[in-house]
């Protein structure tokens, strides 16, 4: 790999490590919302309902939940 081709390819992976870390802390946010404040957050007109926007957000922190911890 050249210089400049190592010099782009370390700029790409510090652009993607920012971007994670700035969904993760979007995703963090999120879940520390209650599931309606989070649909309400998410709504836009046009899209799916609130109604249908908790029921995926709860199936979502479901999925995500590990199952040592549900059954605490």
């Amino acid at each position: 790999m050249t210089a400049p081709d190592l010099a782009t390819a370390r700029v790409r992976a510090a652009a993607i490590r920012e971007a994670a870390s700035i969904w993760r802390h979007g995703m963090d946010a999120m879940d520390r919302m209650s599931v309606a404040d989070a649909a309400r957050a998410c709504h836009t007109p046009g899209g799916p309902s609130l109604a249908e926007l908790e029921q995926r957000i709860s199936a979502d922190r479901a999925a995500r939940t590990p199952t040592h911890r549900a059954a605490a």
